[in-house]
């Protein structure tokens, strides 16, 4: 693996360690305050740190170092938790984001020397009180390696606790004395270990605040002065460690940086003084299965004690990291397996009956392979939702509205090409809820709600599709207000006469705003037109639903992937298409009580009492010698996001299957009312319909009585 490969995978574990972080944090601010909270987010800062060091990243490298200081007081007691400390540490942590951007980019490194002068100034304002000068603290405690000197006394007082040594540092919360049966556990570093930024100081006295007592420091390795290197390792350490404490939860303080260490534990401990032996090493991926030995310091019980198992179950959620180009191939070498099934169906399906268990098995193998391949590329959505928190502290700055966070069902999964794709959507929805939506905090005084705003995310999967909504407790979509707006736009006519729905749907339209002034947030029109337009990119649709005074919520309908789904194969004249499943409500074939004629060539279908528009399939992308009655033909009842529900006339529906997508806008271009392609189980090619699309077109035709009722569908078009 080469420097750029290794140095790429540093940098989705920064995205990873960063996102721990928030989570920490976010915690504190909500009035978490339990020493495993604050240690979690210390791990995800010191982690970045230590791999910055590796790759010679130094701006990175000297941020995370201050940032990891003002950390590693608080775990210590030494600096108290406050709402303002929170938010200095959530701008930190939006600064370090910044900071490895540019390191991943290459550009320059943020601006951040106010912010450090904040997090040193933090530090000492909560050390010593105002007009004090704070002690300075002992050589030994030093955080970094480079204050740490070479005093090895001072270092093994403070470890092993001896008369005259500085205290030991306080921690928010009393660490209890180590329980009488304790365990064995030896550190030993590798040469030019702290070369490449790391700290055994630290993962020692990690090990001391969790309960563990350091027994003996062999400091046999240490060379003559004239051959000492600071970057090398020379000493190493046995801990006492108490039963309470597993030898995972100790090994996993070195996960980071294991590489750099010789970890053993139990009663075969590496010899003192001597290289590391092979058989008694473990590393921490494999540290489950090795038993644990007990020390005892009370006399031995009679009975000997069970033995420890020889293995331990294996540990939950192991993953491995692979190339997205290699999952891509994989997905589509499924794609192709899928139409390779559907051909050897349709060729065996008249003739080969006595295929018909071995073509169900084959096809249920086939379902099974594609539904696990697309698994593997399937990440839960709060991968997205993770960001929003950053983009609302953002947004309480430029606009004086803070907004709480609200999310539910952050782990619900979808493909990771979509989940790409929605970041920018969703950014340009949550600054609209923030803007607009939202109130101030005097009007929400005023109108008897809490001062802090909102924000509600949720997702849920509903029938092979994913419903994301975005929703605010603001003061709704003020109508009379967007349909001035546009009129004075020219969007519409003064005397047109719309729906609620309608005039809701024109926050929509190329350049509407409803700002009074242009902000860096709104006000130029542009957004929430690209919004819906990226949504439809990805065979999504988007509605509103609000209240006057109560909020407003948008809900994203997407489909869960982009690559395989499933489809009515149907039969219109000389064409055959397909209609994804997912629209489809349900198919019927009406008689003539149940279709009402309306206008000069309009035809409604009756379905239970309710009304909605026929569409002839076959006269909307002009096929011929389709079936225009409805009593021959078939109904098939589609859910859209222009006019809700809508029945597509067809002629026949021919099978229901799984079908690969192709695009046509990359393979020849865009088509209204066509959403891509497919192979059909015969070889040919197959249109597949954009429902949305057909039935928007279907509603503009002439025959419409209103002309300037179109303005709101030519918007959703």
């Amino acid at each position: 693996m080469t420097h750029e490969e290794i140095q790429q995978i540093f940098f989705v574990e920064c995205e990873e360690s960063l996102t721990a972080a928030e989570a920490g944090l976010a915690a504190l601010r909500d009035g978490a305050r339990d020493s495993e909270t604050i240690n979690a987010v210390f791990r995800a800062i010191h982690s970045i740190k230590g791999g910055a060091g590796a790759f010679g990243l130094g701006a990175l490298q000297a941020y995370t170092h201050t940032f990891e200081t003002l950390l590693s007081d608080v775990r210590d007691g030494t600096v108290g938790i406050g709402e303002p400390l929170v938010d200095l540490l959530l701008c930190a942590l939006d600064t370090l984001s910044d900071h490895v951007t540019a390191a991943r980019e290459g550009s320059s490194a943020p601006d951040d020397a106010v912010l450090l002068r904040q997090l040193e100034a933090a530090r000492v304002g909560a050390a010593a009180p105002a007009g004090e000068t704070p002690a300075p603290e002992p050589a030994a405690r030093a955080p970094d390696g480079d204050e740490l000197g070479l005093d090895l006394d001072d270092m093994l007082n403070d470890l092993l606790g001896a008369p005259g040594a500085a205290a030991p540092e306080t921690t928010a919360e009393p660490v209890a004395a180590p329980a009488l049966a304790t365990w064995r556990l030896q550190v030993r570093p590798h040469g030019r270990a702290m070369a490449n930024g790391s700290e055994p100081l630290l993962c020692l006295r990690e090990l001391a605040r969790l309960g563990g007592e350091c027994t003996a420091c062999d400091t046999g390795r240490v060379p003559a002065l004239e051959l000492f290197d600071p970057a090398c390792g020379y000493l190493e350490w046995t801990f006492a460690m108490p039963t309470a404490i597993t030898e995972a939860g100790a090994l996993e303080l070195f996960e980071f940086n294991a590489h750099e260490y010789d970890l053993a534990t139990g009663d075969n401990l590496l010899p003192p003084s001597a290289e590391p032996a092979a058989a008694p090493v473990v590393s921490p991926a494999a540290a489950p299965t090795i038993g644990i030995s007990p020390a005892p310091t009370a006399p031995a019980p009679t009975e000997p004690a069970a033995p420890a198992p020889a293995t331990a179950p294996a540990a939950a959620g192991q993953s491995i990291r692979i190339d997205l180009a290699k999952l891509d191939r994989l997905i589509d070498s499924v794609g192709e397996l899928v139409i390779a099934q559907a051909m050897l169906a349709q060729r065996l399906g008249g003739d080969g009956l006595a295929a018909g268990e071995e073509l169900g098995l084959l096809e249920s193998l086939t379902r099974d392979i594609q539904e696990n391949a697309m698994s593997i590329r399937a990440q839960p959505i709060g991968s997205v939702f993770s960001r929003v928190p950053r983009i609302l502290r953002e947004l309480a700055g430029s606009t004086g509205k803070h907004v709480r966070l609200e999310v539910l069902g952050e782990a619900t999964e979808l493909d990771k090409t979509v989940i790409e794709r929605l970041g920018e959507p969703l950014t340009h929805l949550i600054r609209n809820a923030v803007d607009h939506g939202i109130e101030s905090a005097e009007e929400r005084i005023a109108a008897g709600k809490n001062p802090e705003g909102t924000l509600t995310l949720s997702a849920e999967q509903r029938s092979g599709r994913i419903r994301i909504r975005i929703a605010d407790d603001g003061k709704g979509i003020d109508c009379e207000k967007v349909f001035a707006k546009a009129v004075e736009k020219g969007l519409v006519a003064p005397d047109a006469q719309l729906s609620r729905e309608e005039i809701e749907n024109l926050i929509f339209a190329p350049g509407f705003s409803t700002a009074a002034t242009v902000s860096n947030v709104s006000g130029r029109g542009v957004g929430m037109d690209v919004v819906r337009q990226n949504v439809k990119e990805l065979g999504g649709r988007i509605t509103i639903e609000t209240e006057p005074g109560r909020g407003t919520a948008f809900i994203l309908t997407l489909p869960l992937t982009l690559a395989i789904s499933d489809g009515m194969i149907i039969a219109v004249g000389d064409q055959t298409l397909v209609v994804p499943l997912a629209h489809v409500v349900e198919s019927l074939r009406p008689d003539a009580t149940h279709v009402q004629g309306m206008g000069a060539e309009r035809r409604m279908l009756n379905v239970r009492g309710r009304f909605i528009p026929v569409i002839p399939v076959g006269k909307a992308i002009g096929a011929a010698g389709c079936c225009a009655d409805p009593e021959r033909g078939v109904l098939i009842v589609v859910d859209s996001e222009v006019a809700g529900q809508a029945a597509l006339l067809v002629d026949d529906i021919s099978d229901q299957r799984q079908f690969v997508i192709k695009s046509l806008d990359a393979n020849y271009r865009t088509v209204t009312g066509v959403a891509g392609a497919t192979i059909l189980g015969d070889g040919r090619v197959a249109l597949i319909l954009d429902v949305d699309g057909l039935v928007g077109a279907a509603l503009r035709a002439p025959e419409r009585p209103t002309p300037e009722r179109t303005a709101p569908e030519r918007i959703a078009a």
